[in-house]
C-alpha cells in the first residue's frame, strides 16, 4: 500500500510539472491567437532571437506574417561582409549596397521558404535610416486593420534600426495599453558571454520557452544566414555556425 502510495505521488508531481511547462508557454501564445505578427529591422533578426519559437508556432499551426523592414545593405566600416554563396543572379555593375542588399533579401525569402510562410512584406528601407513613424505604421496596421491578436518585435539597443522599432511598439503601448504586446531580445542566449539586457522592455513579465525541441528547423534557418556571412562561429560562440541552444526570452504584458 505504501508503494501505491509513493508511486501515486510521484504521478501527481509529474504531471503537474508538465503541466507547469505548458503553462509557461501560455503567456507567449494560446489558442486565441492563431494570427502571430513579427516585425523584423534585418535579416536574420527573427532566427536569432526567437528562430526556436517561431519554428514552433509553425509546428503547431499558427498563421504567421513577417515585416522586413531594412535590406540590411550598409556598407563600410563596421558592417558585416555579405557572400553571394547562393549565387544570386546580380546585375553587371551592381553598387556594392544594391549587392549586399539583393542576397540578404534573398536568404530572407529562403528561409520564409523553410517556414512554408507566404505571408511576409518586405520595405526596403535603406540600412541604419529605419524610423519609428514608418514601424509604428504598420504596427497600426496589423494590430487594428488586420487582427493580428499577438504581436512580436526586438527589444531596443544600440543599433539604430532595432531602436526603431522598440520605440515604435512603446509609442503603440502608450495610446492603446490594452492590446497584447510581446517583445524577444534579439541576443538573449549568449551564456557564454553573458545575458544581454535589453533596453528598457516594455513589460516586466518575461517567460524563458525552452526550444531545442524544435531544433531542427532553427538549424536550417541559421545555415541560410551563415552561409551567406551574417552569422558567424567567432561572433555566436554557442552556435558553431549553425544553431544556438538554450531557451529564448520572451517579454510580455498580462492582457
Amino acid at each position: 500500500m505504501k508503494h501505491i502510495l509513493v508511486i501515486t505521488l510521484l504521478f501527481i508531481t509529474l504531471f503537474l510539472l508538465f503541466l507547469s511547462t505548458l503553462y509557461s508557454i501560455n503567456p507567449v501564445v494560446n489558442d486565441s491567437d492563431k494570427k502571430v505578427a513579427f516585425i523584423l529591422p534585418h535579416a536574420d533578426d527573427e532566427t536569432i532571437g526567437a528562430g526556436g519559437l517561431i519554428s514552433m508556432l509553425v509546428e503547431k499551426g499558427y498563421r504567421l506574417h513577417f515585416d522586413l523592414m531594412t535590406s540590411g545593405n550598409g556598407i563600410g566600416h563596421g558592417t558585416i561582409r555579405v557572400d553571394n554563396y547562393y549565387n544570386v543572379r546580380l546585375p553587371e555593375n551592381v553598387s556594392e549596397k544594391d549587392r549586399k542588399r539583393m542576397i540578404r533579401e534573398d536568404s530572407f525569402k529562403q528561409v520564409m521558404m523553410i517556414l512554408n510562410v507566404n505571408d511576409y512584406s518586405m520595405h526596403h528601407v535603406d540600412d541604419g535610416t529605419l524610423t519609428t513613424d514608418e514601424v509604428y505604421k504598420v504596427m497600426e496596421d496589423l494590430y487594428l486593420k488586420e487582427g493580428y491578436t499577438v504581436f512580436y518585435t526586438t527589444t531596443g539597443d544600440r543599433n539604430p534600426d532595432h531602436h526603431a522599432c522598440h520605440e515604435a511598439m512603446r509609442r503603440m503601448q502608450e495610446k492603446y495599453p490594452d492590446l497584447k504586446y510581446r517583445q524577444f531580445p534579439i541576443y538573449y542566449y549568449f551564456y557564454d558571454r553573458g545575458i544581454t539586457k535589453p533596453t528598457e522592455p516594455l513589460n516586466s513579465q518575461y517567460v524563458d520557452v525552452n526550444v531545442d525541441m524544435y531544433g531542427n528547423m532553427k538549424k536550417r534557418m541559421f545555415q541560410v544566414y551563415y552561409n551567406i556571412n551574417t552569422i558567424l562561429p567567432s561572433f555566436y560562440p554557442r552556435s558553431d555556425g549553425v544553431i544556438g541552444f538554450g531557451p529564448e526570452r520572451i517579454y510580455y504584458n498580462s492582457i
